[in-house]
Protein backbone atom coordinates (compact mmCIF):
# COMPACT_ATOMS: atom_id res chain seq x y z
CA UNK A 1 0.00 0.00 0.00
CA UNK A 2 1.05 3.69 -0.88
CA UNK A 3 1.28 6.20 1.94
CA UNK A 4 -1.21 8.84 1.91
CA UNK A 5 1.21 11.58 0.19
CA UNK A 6 2.48 8.77 -3.00
CA UNK A 7 -1.15 7.19 -3.59
CA UNK A 8 -2.39 7.07 -6.61
CA UNK A 9 -6.34 7.12 -7.10
CA UNK A 10 -7.63 4.93 -9.52
CA UNK A 11 -11.40 4.36 -10.63
CA UNK A 12 -12.06 1.37 -8.54
CA UNK A 13 -15.62 -0.65 -8.86
CA UNK A 14 -16.66 -3.88 -7.17
CA UNK A 15 -16.27 -7.45 -9.16
CA UNK A 16 -18.78 -9.05 -9.39
CA UNK A 17 -19.23 -11.31 -6.89
CA UNK A 18 -18.49 -8.25 -4.41
CA UNK A 19 -21.25 -6.40 -6.02
CA UNK A 20 -24.22 -9.16 -4.99
CA UNK A 21 -22.80 -8.96 -1.50
CA UNK A 22 -23.53 -5.38 -1.36
CA UNK A 23 -26.48 -5.91 -3.35
CA UNK A 24 -27.89 -7.99 -0.78
CA UNK A 25 -27.19 -5.52 1.95
CA UNK A 26 -28.76 -2.96 0.27
CA UNK A 27 -31.64 -4.50 0.05
CA UNK A 28 -31.62 -5.63 3.71
CA UNK A 29 -31.67 -2.25 4.71
CA UNK A 30 -34.54 -0.99 2.18
CA UNK A 31 -36.90 -3.88 2.39
CA UNK A 32 -36.21 -5.23 5.75
CA UNK A 33 -34.96 -2.20 8.04
CA UNK A 34 -32.17 -4.29 8.63
CA UNK A 35 -28.75 -2.08 10.04
CA UNK A 36 -26.70 -5.13 11.45
CA UNK A 37 -25.02 -7.42 8.42
CA UNK A 38 -22.65 -9.80 8.78
CA UNK A 39 -20.45 -11.33 6.06
CA UNK A 40 -18.74 -14.19 5.75
CA UNK A 41 -15.59 -14.61 3.61
CA UNK A 42 -12.98 -16.75 3.40
CA UNK A 43 -9.78 -14.88 3.47
CA UNK A 44 -8.06 -13.40 -0.05
CA UNK A 45 -11.36 -12.47 -1.13
CA UNK A 46 -11.47 -8.87 -0.39
CA UNK A 47 -13.81 -8.38 2.92
CA UNK A 48 -11.98 -4.77 3.27
CA UNK A 49 -12.73 -3.96 -0.26
CA UNK A 50 -16.50 -4.59 0.60
CA UNK A 51 -16.67 -2.63 3.68
CA UNK A 52 -15.23 0.36 1.63
CA UNK A 53 -17.36 -0.14 -1.10
CA UNK A 54 -20.48 -0.17 1.07
CA UNK A 55 -19.77 2.70 3.05
CA UNK A 56 -19.31 4.72 0.11
CA UNK A 57 -22.80 3.93 -1.22
CA UNK A 58 -24.51 4.55 2.10
CA UNK A 59 -22.91 8.06 2.58
CA UNK A 60 -23.82 8.63 -1.12
CA UNK A 61 -27.30 7.48 -0.71
CA UNK A 62 -27.50 9.87 2.79
CA UNK A 63 -26.30 12.79 0.09
CA UNK A 64 -28.96 12.58 -2.36
CA UNK A 65 -31.42 12.22 0.42
CA UNK A 66 -30.20 15.37 1.36
CA UNK A 67 -29.99 14.23 5.01
CA UNK A 68 -27.90 15.94 7.32
CA UNK A 69 -25.33 13.03 8.58
CA UNK A 70 -22.10 13.19 10.25
CA UNK A 71 -20.86 9.63 9.14
CA UNK A 72 -18.70 8.78 11.58
CA UNK A 73 -16.99 5.65 10.68
CA UNK A 74 -15.32 3.40 13.42
CA UNK A 75 -12.99 0.12 12.14
CA UNK A 76 -11.88 -2.06 14.54
CA UNK A 77 -9.08 -4.49 13.77
CA UNK A 78 -6.79 -6.70 16.06
CA UNK A 79 -3.43 -6.03 14.30
CA UNK A 80 -2.10 -2.48 13.29
CA UNK A 81 -0.95 -3.89 9.94
CA UNK A 82 -4.46 -4.97 9.22
CA UNK A 83 -5.61 -1.45 9.71
CA UNK A 84 -3.10 0.45 8.00
CA UNK A 85 -3.99 -1.32 4.82
CA UNK A 86 -7.38 -1.28 5.52
CA UNK A 87 -7.11 3.14 6.03
CA UNK A 88 -5.45 2.62 3.11
CA UNK A 89 -8.38 0.83 1.13
CA UNK A 90 -11.09 3.10 2.23
CA UNK A 91 -8.91 6.05 1.30
CA UNK A 92 -8.82 4.34 -2.70
CA UNK A 93 -11.78 4.21 -2.54
CA UNK A 94 -13.17 7.22 -1.12
CA UNK A 95 -10.12 8.90 -3.21
CA UNK A 96 -9.70 11.06 -0.11
CA UNK A 97 -5.51 10.53 1.14
CA UNK A 98 -6.58 12.17 4.70
CA UNK A 99 -9.48 9.56 5.43
CA UNK A 100 -8.90 7.99 8.94
CA UNK A 101 -6.94 8.33 11.62
CA UNK A 102 -5.22 5.93 13.54
CA UNK A 103 -5.58 5.07 17.57
CA UNK A 104 -3.00 2.54 18.79
CA UNK A 105 -1.72 2.33 21.91
CA UNK A 106 -2.64 5.60 24.13
CA UNK A 107 -3.67 7.80 21.28
CA UNK A 108 -6.91 9.53 21.48
CA UNK A 109 -9.15 9.33 18.64
CA UNK A 110 -9.51 13.23 17.94
CA UNK A 111 -10.62 13.06 14.07
CA UNK A 112 -14.36 12.83 12.59
CA UNK A 113 -13.29 9.73 11.15
CA UNK A 114 -11.91 7.48 13.55
CA UNK A 115 -9.87 4.13 13.24
CA UNK A 116 -8.85 2.00 16.33
CA UNK A 117 -6.14 -0.88 16.80
CA UNK A 118 -5.01 -2.53 17.91
CA UNK A 119 -8.17 -3.30 19.56
CA UNK A 120 -7.10 -3.36 23.82
CA UNK A 121 -9.62 -3.17 26.91
CA UNK A 122 -8.14 0.19 27.78
CA UNK A 123 -9.48 1.40 24.07
CA UNK A 124 -12.94 -0.28 24.32
CA UNK A 125 -13.29 1.71 27.85
CA UNK A 126 -11.58 5.03 26.37
CA UNK A 127 -14.35 5.17 23.64
CA UNK A 128 -17.04 3.89 25.66
CA UNK A 129 -16.56 6.13 28.58
CA UNK A 130 -16.05 9.55 26.16
CA UNK A 131 -18.05 8.69 23.23
CA UNK A 132 -22.15 8.55 23.10
CA UNK A 133 -23.44 4.96 22.31
CA UNK A 134 -24.77 6.93 18.42
CA UNK A 135 -21.61 8.83 18.39
CA UNK A 136 -20.59 6.13 15.07
CA UNK A 137 -22.89 6.35 12.25
CA UNK A 138 -20.85 3.04 11.00
CA UNK A 139 -19.07 0.56 12.67
CA UNK A 140 -16.87 -2.13 11.18
CA UNK A 141 -15.47 -4.90 12.99
CA UNK A 142 -13.28 -7.01 11.19
CA UNK A 143 -12.40 -10.54 11.95
CA UNK A 144 -15.88 -9.79 13.89
CA UNK A 145 -15.41 -13.72 15.57
CA UNK A 146 -12.82 -12.36 17.53
CA UNK A 147 -15.78 -10.10 18.77
CA UNK A 148 -17.22 -12.86 21.89
CA UNK A 149 -13.75 -11.78 23.75
CA UNK A 150 -14.48 -9.78 26.52
CA UNK A 151 -12.03 -7.18 25.13
CA UNK A 152 -14.61 -6.64 22.89
CA UNK A 153 -17.72 -6.60 24.60
CA UNK A 154 -17.80 -3.46 26.43
CA UNK A 155 -17.99 -1.30 23.10
CA UNK A 156 -20.34 -3.73 21.07
CA UNK A 157 -22.82 -3.01 23.95
CA UNK A 158 -21.78 0.73 24.25
CA UNK A 159 -22.54 1.61 20.52
CA UNK A 160 -25.37 2.00 18.56
CA UNK A 161 -24.40 3.12 15.32
CA UNK A 162 -27.19 3.58 12.15
CA UNK A 163 -24.94 0.36 10.55
CA UNK A 164 -23.14 -2.57 12.32
CA UNK A 165 -20.74 -4.09 9.96
CA UNK A 166 -19.02 -7.31 10.59
CA UNK A 167 -16.41 -9.36 9.05
CA UNK A 168 -14.91 -12.58 9.39
CA UNK A 169 -14.27 -16.09 7.40
CA UNK A 170 -14.93 -18.00 10.26
CA UNK A 171 -17.66 -17.01 12.31
CA UNK A 172 -17.78 -20.22 14.22
CA UNK A 173 -15.69 -20.64 17.24
CA UNK A 174 -14.28 -23.74 19.01
CA UNK A 175 -14.98 -22.29 22.05
CA UNK A 176 -18.58 -22.21 21.11
CA UNK A 177 -19.04 -18.21 22.12
CA UNK A 178 -22.24 -16.53 20.40
CA UNK A 179 -21.10 -14.15 17.71
CA UNK A 180 -24.18 -14.38 15.69
CA UNK A 181 -26.24 -12.77 18.57
CA UNK A 182 -24.94 -9.22 17.13
CA UNK A 183 -26.65 -9.71 13.98
CA UNK A 184 -30.11 -11.57 15.25
CA UNK A 185 -28.35 -14.78 14.43
CA UNK A 186 -28.74 -13.39 10.82
CA UNK A 187 -25.73 -13.89 8.06
CA UNK A 188 -26.11 -11.63 5.46
CA UNK A 189 -24.28 -12.77 2.76
CA UNK A 190 -21.42 -15.58 2.61
CA UNK A 191 -18.80 -16.53 0.35
CA UNK A 192 -17.18 -19.78 2.02
CA UNK A 193 -13.39 -21.20 0.59
CA UNK A 194 -15.05 -23.97 -1.42
CA UNK A 195 -17.49 -21.60 -3.35
CA UNK A 196 -14.50 -18.97 -3.73
CA UNK A 197 -12.04 -21.58 -5.52
CA UNK A 198 -14.75 -22.83 -7.66
CA UNK A 199 -15.41 -19.39 -8.59
CA UNK A 200 -11.47 -19.00 -9.07
CA UNK A 201 -11.25 -16.03 -7.21
CA UNK A 202 -8.85 -18.52 -4.92
CA UNK A 203 -6.65 -21.01 -5.85
CA UNK A 204 -7.10 -24.59 -4.97
CA UNK A 205 -4.82 -26.18 -3.00
CA UNK A 206 -4.63 -29.54 -1.09
CA UNK A 207 -4.03 -29.72 2.68
CA UNK A 208 -2.14 -33.07 4.47
CA UNK A 209 -1.95 -33.48 8.37
CA UNK A 210 0.53 -35.78 9.81
CA UNK A 211 1.12 -37.04 13.66
CA UNK A 212 3.12 -35.11 15.37
CA UNK A 213 6.54 -37.43 16.95
CA UNK A 214 6.59 -34.69 19.44
CA UNK A 215 4.25 -35.18 22.58
CA UNK A 216 2.85 -31.18 22.85
CA UNK A 217 0.65 -31.79 25.73
CA UNK A 218 2.05 -29.96 27.95
CA UNK A 219 2.51 -26.65 25.81
CA UNK A 220 -0.42 -24.11 26.85
CA UNK A 221 -2.68 -23.43 23.47
CA UNK A 222 -4.53 -20.39 23.73
CA UNK A 223 -6.47 -17.85 21.20
CA UNK A 224 -5.45 -20.25 18.31
CA UNK A 225 -1.85 -20.49 19.02
CA UNK A 226 0.59 -22.18 20.92
CA UNK A 227 1.99 -19.74 24.16
CA UNK A 228 5.11 -18.88 23.40
CA UNK A 229 6.87 -19.21 26.77
CA UNK A 230 5.76 -22.96 26.88
CA UNK A 231 7.42 -23.96 24.09
CA UNK A 232 11.18 -22.92 22.42
CA UNK A 233 12.54 -23.61 19.52
CA UNK A 234 15.01 -26.46 20.15
CA UNK A 235 11.36 -28.84 21.22
CA UNK A 236 9.84 -27.52 17.41
CA UNK A 237 13.46 -28.49 15.74
CA UNK A 238 14.45 -31.32 17.02
CA UNK A 239 16.16 -34.15 14.76
CA UNK A 240 12.97 -36.56 15.13
CA UNK A 241 10.37 -34.25 14.24
CA UNK A 242 12.35 -32.77 11.22
CA UNK A 243 13.34 -36.76 9.92
CA UNK A 244 9.28 -37.34 10.04
CA UNK A 245 8.67 -34.03 8.14
CA UNK A 246 11.53 -35.20 5.50
CA UNK A 247 9.96 -38.32 5.46
CA UNK A 248 6.26 -37.48 4.72
CA UNK A 249 6.80 -34.43 2.55
CA UNK A 250 8.93 -36.86 0.01
CA UNK A 251 6.10 -38.96 0.46
CA UNK A 252 3.03 -36.88 -0.28
CA UNK A 253 5.05 -34.32 -2.73
CA UNK A 254 6.31 -35.97 -6.18
CA UNK A 255 8.91 -32.91 -6.96
CA UNK A 256 9.36 -30.99 -3.32
CA UNK A 257 11.22 -28.32 -5.18
CA UNK A 258 8.62 -27.18 -6.98
CA UNK A 259 5.98 -27.25 -4.79
CA UNK A 260 4.37 -24.19 -2.63
CA UNK A 261 2.61 -24.57 0.59
CA UNK A 262 3.16 -24.44 4.64
CA UNK A 263 3.37 -26.16 7.05
CA UNK A 264 1.01 -25.68 10.31
CA UNK A 265 1.75 -26.39 13.73
CA UNK A 266 -1.78 -28.30 14.55
CA UNK A 267 -2.49 -28.67 18.13
CA UNK A 268 -1.95 -31.90 20.26
CA UNK A 269 -5.59 -32.82 19.79
CA UNK A 270 -5.40 -33.01 15.95
CA UNK A 271 -3.24 -36.28 15.99
CA UNK A 272 -6.65 -38.12 17.02
CA UNK A 273 -7.79 -36.19 13.27
CA UNK A 274 -4.99 -36.64 11.15
CA UNK A 275 -3.17 -39.54 12.99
Amino acid sequence: MHDATSMLFFDLKPYEFQKEILEKMQAEREIEGRRKHLIVAATGTGKTMIAAFDYRDWVNTLRRQELNVRARILFIAHREEILKQSRDAFRMVLRDRNFGELMVGGKRPMCLIISSCPFRPNNSQRIASTTAPDYFDYVVVDEFHHAAAPSYQELLNHVKPKVLLGLTATPERTDKLDVLRFFDDHITAEIRLPDAINRKLLSPFQYFGIADPVDLSHLTWQRGAYVKKTWSASTLASDERTKVILQKLHEIVPRPKVVKGTWLLCQPSAREVYG
